[in-house]
């Protein structure tokens, strides 16, 4: 863990004391996201074709909408405020959205769960992958195998939010590699991110899988924005 992450964590816990938790949906003590808040977070119950082009994905899929107030809250103080407790309920909207509208859609019912991986500066900077995090109690709940170590991003990229499909397909290319070939082969793989935009980072990261020998691959995020 470095500097910037130990003092980021200092901040929280300053923060945490000067302003008491609070739920970000109804602002109710001692919880940043309350049952009844998260029950308001609405999961969509029926798929439909991703709007975008896709040439590597089978397909993709998002259990909500990232207009949805709490939900952009929760992920945004996963991913920027260290909030780790948060990536639980995350990963029970995956849960629901999956048994809702995904096993009968034609998706494997036994897929091998991969998280999209991290650069490594990002990594260091915040201390987990939030992909790793949501995708571990999604594969337990449904007995999955969870290949977390498989794909590695080989390259540090500059965040997308801002970019153009174009510029995102650009600072995404070739950034991932498949580090174990021999546990994708003929394998039917679903990816595991936060957020999905265009879908170029999904797309890179299934490329680099179809080319290594993987039957199948969808990507599956909590949000579409």
């Amino acid at each position: 863990m470095n500097l910037k992450n130990i003092l980021q964590k200092s901040i929280n816990t300053l923060l945490s004391l000067l302003f008491p938790i609070e739920c970000i949906g109804c602002n109710k003590e001692d919880v940043y996201l309350c049952n009844g808040c998260f029950n308001k977070i609405k999961v969509k119950t029926k798929t439909k074709p991703f709007e975008h082009p896709l040439t590597y994905l089978d397909g993709v899929f998002s259990a909500a909408g990232y207009k949805d107030k709490p939900l952009q809250s929760a992920i945004h103080l996963l991913k920027f405020r260290f909030i780790k407790t948060l990536a639980k309920p995350l990963a029970q909207l995956l849960i629901k959205f999956y048994q809702k509208s995904l096993v009968t859609s034609g998706l494997s019912l036994v897929p091998i769960i991969i998280p999209v991986p991290l650069n490594k500066k990002r990594y260091l900077d915040r201390g987990f992958n939030q992909s790793e995090l949501i995708a571990q109690p999604f594969a337990k709940h449904f007995n999955l195998e969870l290949a977390a170590d498989v794909v590695t991003r080989r390259k540090n990229t500059p965040h997308q939010v801002g970019l153009t499909k174009k510029k995102r397909q650009q600072n995404i290319k070739n950034a991932f590699m498949v580090n174990k070939p021999n546990l994708i082969m003929d394998k039917e793989i679903i990816l595991i991110d936060d957020v999905v935009t265009t879908g170029s980072t999904l797309e890179e990261v299934a490329k680099v899988l179809k080319n290594s020998g993987a039957k199948k691959v969808w990507g599956l995020t909590i949000a579409k924005d």
